[in-house]
């Protein structure tokens, strides 16, 4: 059994899909909605086969090394995939939801103007998802951001002729901007402190880490900061919470997918990814567990007087990722998963 192929067709089964709904006809609805439905339906049944598979073998952690994009003296920058248990809870619960919101939206969108960008965006958010899930270093990792941040962007718009949705959409991917600096100002010192491209498989080693950081400790606490920023700013925390309701002018259907559910999750999967660097900083877990603990409070009372359900919804969700990065925080990961599922 190559396990490779079952990784890559994680990736490249909703690109292929992605790429036919391109050429399909605006008018062909049901043939829009089947591709998407049976795409992401096939993804699921095969990575609960694969799951299966991984668990009974011993539940070992992949990584595996796939395109090198850039190579010079010093660095290789390549596209790498790791497959962990993370992995496999945000990819299985990342497909379930898409799977139940797409056979939703094949309904509520008939007739909608727009209805083939729809489903195109959504498959192209759900291959921007899996390709960030397994990212297996910084770089792979953020290419899958910025393509969740663009498909983001283009559902919060997609009333693309009324004012409202899309004056959100550019607050809502300004926002997303700051993430992005502390992502790229995370890589940046992340390579002066290792001098390579560090996978997130080696992170594991906890004696390299720690010698690092005990020479490093400032450069050590400036990534920490930075990947905290990237990681507030993607899941609305204080004080970037403000975006959270903005980003519910997009239809309903992904307005569920991506901001009650999978989207929003994703500063939680960059710390809990990035925990065996940062966890040996005392003071980064303590700004974590702070910023959770505001926002969770802020979130809470917040929710409590919005007149819509759908603001309700923005702020409950954004209270309890608070809770998570608390968790996070307290070095209970496991709690974390358990709670986003």
């Amino acid at each position: 059994m190559n396990i490779n192929y079952f990784i890559l067709s994680f990736v490249l089964i909703p690109l292929f899909a992605f790429v036919i709904t391109m050429f399909t006809k605006e008018k062909q609805e049901k043939w829009i909605s089947d591709i998407t439905t049976y795409t992401i339906g096939s993804v699921l049944f095969i990575l609960t086969s694969f799951i299966g598979y991984w668990i009974l073998s011993g539940s070992n952690n992949l990584n595996i090394k796939e395109i090198v994009l850039y190579q010079s003296k010093d660095y290789t920058f390549l596209i790498d995939f790791y497959f962990d248990k993370v992995t496999a809870v945000y990819l299985f619960v990342g497909s379930f939801i898409s799977f139940l919101i797409v056979r939703y939206s094949s309904y509520y969108m008939h007739l909608e103007k727009g209805y083939k960008r729809f489903f195109s965006t959504i498959l192209f958010f759900f291959f921007s998802y899996n390709f960030t899930v397994l990212a297996g270093n910084f770089e792979t990792l953020f290419i899958g951001w910025e393509m969740i941040g663009i498909s983001s962007f283009l559902l919060i718009a997609f009333y693309r002729e009324r004012y409202l949705p899309v004056r959100n959409a550019v607050k809502v991917f300004s926002i997303y901007r700051i993430g992005d600096i502390g992502i790229l100002l995370a890589m940046w010192a992340s390579h002066h402190l290792w001098h390579e491209n560090i996978t997130f498989q080696k992170l594991h080693n906890y004696d390299l880490v720690h010698e690092h950081l005990l020479n490093h400790s400032f450069e050590g606490l400036f990534i920490a900061v930075c990947l905290l920023i990237a990681a507030a700013a993607k899941s609305a925390q204080f004080p970037f919470s403000s975006w959270m309701p903005r980003a519910m002018e997009g239809p309903t259907p992904s307005s569920a997918i991506f901001y009650g559910s999978l989207s929003i999750h994703f500063g939680v999967f960059l710390l809990i990814r990035t925990m065996p660097f940062w966890e040996q900083q005392m003071a980064a877990r303590v700004l974590i567990g702070f910023i959770g603990f505001l926002t969770a409070i802020t979130g809470y009372f917040t929710a409590r007087v919005q007149p819509t359900i759908k603001t309700q919804i923005a702020y409950a969700s954004v209270s309890q990722i608070g809770l998570m990065f608390i968790e996070i925080a307290l070095g209970l990961e496991l709690l974390a998963l358990i709670h986003f599922v």
